[in-house]
């Protein structure tokens, strides 16, 4: 039986990543790769507010969300992470 214990999945400039721990191993996915994964947590997730700015958005909306043992814990959207990407220098 495997032991999920953490999932983080992004959403940046038209790039997909999730990575997930399972079992003690981390596994990252990318693009075409996370489409489970992303459907299920589309399913999950509902109307969630954003950790950065507290407004509330879709799952389609998210820019970054953290689970932890199936608990959500950061939720974060595509306007915030885009401003987080943009301070960063090239």
């Amino acid at each position: 039986m495997s032991s999920f214990r953490k999932l983080s999945l992004m959403r940046v400039r038209g790039l997909v990543v999730a990575v997930a721990s399972i079992n003690g191993e981390r596994h990252v996915l990318v693009n075409s790769e996370t489409y489970e994964i992303v459907k299920e947590v589309h399913r999950l997730l509902g109307l969630r507010k954003c950790s950065v700015c507290g407004r509330w958005i879709r799952p389609v909306e998210l820019g970054y969300v953290e689970i932890v043992s199936n608990k959500v814990v950061r939720t974060v959207c595509q306007d915030c992470l885009n401003k987080a990407y943009s301070a960063l220098p090239n």
